[in-house]
């Protein structure tokens, strides 16, 4: 173990491909920013813990221990009513649910107060996942402290339990193993199975992806996000029952055969009562469906069907560019993501702001070096992720700085 302060990064995301199509099994497409957050851990000659912020200021708290609010099993809700009687923000959340499950799943304990200063380039709630490189830069700091490393995934499971959890974000897996795995300038397959990982495919050197932010706020906890989610389940049970076929996961079917069931078996829209009644429940324990509320069942259950198909067609187009036409391949790329980006509208995870700015992308079109765009992440709002030739950059930021679709002012391209 290095003598303290111990430190621990990771870098935000762009999706590419897949998004919402993670918490159903798809195959997802995920590339690192630039922009990394740096938790910074020192030891304290007073007891408890202190967390700071760059941009959310300090927050002082007493030490909990975890072997009282993290049962054996894992279970977390006397940590919790903890979070809730000491009216934690939810800043605060990240790194100390991080701190306590790491201590429950590593069998380890600090021996004194702890200092969690943080730092991040990251933008907040722009759909380029600050969350996850928030959890793992602060799991990759306490492996330093502790001297206890983990080993395949486990460190992104781990984070993904923070936020599900504690946080009571409903994300899949994809931002955390995208965050610690993720390899610059090349797109990472996670077939999320929930994490089988591929081998990183380069980019090609005649285009760039790239994040433009829409300065439309974005949260995973909002409601349609969870909306969404929701439906896709429903449509997953809905399908295994009509068809009877269990499955593991939604994205295991073939699109075609999604596309044959009839509105009747799987309708465009159901009422939560209706689901609950026929159904019984969705089997996802971070989905609660409202009788009252209507979801779109049968577009949440074509989406990541279709989309894990769109993410394996680009890899096998991306593998390929070197050995027919790039131009091509790229082009069809970039209508893969104009499919992806209709597919979000679809569940209702888009919004007039992002939309504007993949139609400003697509007006250009090829011919002025700009291939495709969609929403990035939980939709919504958040970043639109543009691939584009690198000489079709500057065009690009002073779109960005004279036409500001989400009313935020200018916003930096996202490299």
């Amino acid at each position: 173990m290095n003598p303290p302060p111990w430190r621990g990064e990771a870098p935000g995301r762009l999706d590419v491909l897949g998004g919402v199509a993670d918490y159903s099994g798809a195959l997802v497409l995920q590339m690192p920013i630039r922009a990394m957050t740096c938790v910074t851990i020192s030891p304290r000659t007073a007891p408890g813990l202190e967390f700071s912020s760059d941009q959310e200021g300090t927050v002082a708290l007493p030490w909990p221990e975890p072997r009282d609010l993290v049962s054996p099993t894992g279970e977390v809700a006397p940590l919790r009513a903890w979070l809730d009687e000491h009216r934690v923000p939810r800043w605060v959340c990240y790194p100390l649910g991080c701190l306590l499950l790491f201590c429950n799943a590593q069998d380890w304990r600090p021996q004194g107060g702890l200092s969690f200063a943080i730092t991040s380039e990251v933008p907040t709630s722009m759909g380029v996942s600050s969350s996850a490189a928030l959890e793992v830069a602060t799991l990759r700091a306490l492996e330093v402290t502790s001297g206890r490393p983990f080993t395949g995934t486990g460190l992104s499971r781990l984070a993904q339990r923070a936020e599900n959890e504690v946080v009571r974000a409903p994300c899949g897996l994809m931002d955390q193993l995208a965050a610690s795995h993720g390899v610059p300038g090349a797109l990472l397959p996670i077939l999320c199975r929930p994490d089988v990982l591929y081998d990183p495919v380069p980019l090609p050197e005649e285009v760039v992806a790239v994040g433009w932010p829409s300065g439309v706020k974005h949260a995973v906890t909002d409601s349609p996000y969870g909306t969404a989610r929701a439906a896709s389940f429903m449509g997953k049970k809905i399908l295994e029952v009509e068809l009877v076929r269990p499955m593991a996961h939604l994205a295991e079917l073939p699109p075609s055969l999604v596309r044959s069931v009839g509105d009747e078996l799987l309708p465009p829209s159901l009422s939560g009562a209706e689901f609950l009644t026929r159904y019984g429940s969705a089997d996802d324990p971070l989905s609660c469906i409202q009788p009252e509320r209507r979801y779109p069942v049968r577009a949440a259950a074509t989406f990541p069907v279709e989309e894990s198909f769109r993410a394996a067609l680009a890899v096998h187009l991306l593998r390929g560019v070197h050995t027919g036409d790039p131009h091509g391949a790229l082009e069809a790329v970039g209508e893969l993501m104009y499919q992806s980006h209709a597919g979000y509208s679809s569940i209702g995870l888009g919004c007039p702001e992002t939309d504007a700015m993949v139609d400003a992308v697509c007006k250009r079109g090829p011919g002025r070096g700009f291939y495709g765009a969609r929403v990035s992440g939980g939709g919504s709002g958040g970043t639109v992720v543009v691939l584009l030739k690198p000489g079709a950059l500057p065009e690009l930021r002073r779109l960005a700085e004279t036409q500001t679709f989400g009313g935020a002012g200018p916003l930096p391209i996202i490299l």
